[in-house]
């Protein structure tokens, strides 16, 4: 008779049938069938089905001893609800992958402790405290007893060595400079401004190139000087620019546009036959009488100046003549 490997087995119960759902397994060289259980768990008269949101309950009263292998994802270990930690006896070891160190995190707000355990000594033991991705190194802050940081420029670090001995080698020559370009260089006693007098004693030399090249520049100044003085009123030009212009009273014109350096000045005039006012200024934005020196028909005026484009004309109406001469 053949063997029965239906995968469900009909009991047969006063006429009606029911439907058992079970595995057929080969067991000890006999093809059986294993019922598959479906679990639940909860008191007398009530059920919950197990689930992904409702998983089995476990309680582990006298110790248990568990590998577990081939896990991914986070494994979360708790005590008993109300946020009581869970007791751990024995030796605890956590191992790296290879080399790599073993990172410990917390969930915000529930700091991991490490207590208890044995003391350790520097003869046996030793902590390594790694910095960010691995490094050996990590970043202090140093604080005094008020928190407040220390180390920097406002708030230096304050050493004291006792019984230590200190052996400095100095170069040769040892430079002292001011603390900046405005304030000479000072020697001051304790804190609070006061001035601590110095006296100083056999030869001082002062070898300084930028205060050098200072006297020397300040040298060549005072000898140009001198020379301007010693000719001051007896030299004359060599030579002289003489020049005509037209002025219309529709824009302002450049008495001479293309220059003449002087070393005596200019003198400009307006010619008696001009039949009105030409005005006079410094700026190509003269507006006839609203600014400017009035030169009337024959009127004539002396600037001293060093060059000639720094005279500009407009005419009260029509076309009047200006004549000039530079030396």
């Amino acid at each position: 008779m053949p063997a029965d490997i239906d995968p469900n087995l009909v009991i047969e119960t006063s006429g009606l049938t029911a439907a058992v759902a079970t595995d057929t397994v080969v067991f000890s060289g006999t093809t059986a069938h294993f019922q598959l259980i479906k679990l639940a768990y909860g008191l007398t008269g009530a059920a919950t089905i197990v689930s992904p949101t409702n998983p089995l309950p476990v309680s582990v009263s006298s110790g248990m001893t568990a590998t577990i292998s081939g896990f991914t994802g986070t494994l979360a270990v708790e005590g008993v609800v109300g946020g009581e930690p869970l007791t751990i006896t024995g030796t605890v070891i956590v191992t790296g992958n290879t080399s790599a160190p073993v990172y410990i995190s917390h969930i915000s707000g529930s700091p991991v402790e490490v207590t208890g355990g044995r003391i350790l000594t520097k003869n046996t033991d030793a902590i390594s405290v790694f910095g960010p991705a691995g490094n050996t190194w990590i970043y202090t802050n140093l604080v005094n007893s008020s928190g407040n940081a220390i180390g920097n420029t406002s708030n230096p670090l304050i050493v004291q060595l006792s019984g230590v001995t200190v052996s400095a080698t100095l170069s040769s020559t040892v430079g002292v400079t001011n603390d900046s370009a405005t304030s000479g260089l000072r020697v001051q006693g304790l804190s609070g401004g006061t001035s601590l007098a110095v006296t100083v004693g056999n030869t001082v030399g002062i070898n300084d190139t930028q205060i050098l090249n200072s006297l020397s520049g300040i040298s060549s100044q005072l000898g140009t000087l001198n020379t301007n003085l010693s000719t001051l009123g007896i030299s004359v030009p060599s030579s002289f620019k003489t020049g005509r212009v037209s002025v219309t009273s529709s824009s302002v014109v450049q008495m001479d546009s293309s220059g003449y350096t002087c070393e005596n000045g200019i003198t400009v005039k307006a010619i008696n036959a001009n039949t009105n006012v030409v005005y006079m200024g410094n700026t190509s934005g003269l507006v006839g009488t609203s600014f400017g020196h009035a030169l009337y028909e024959g009127d004539e005026i002396f600037l001293k100046l060093n060059n000639t484009n720094k005279i500009y004309l407009i005419a009260s109406s029509g076309t009047q003549i200006v004549t000039y001469v530079a030396s």
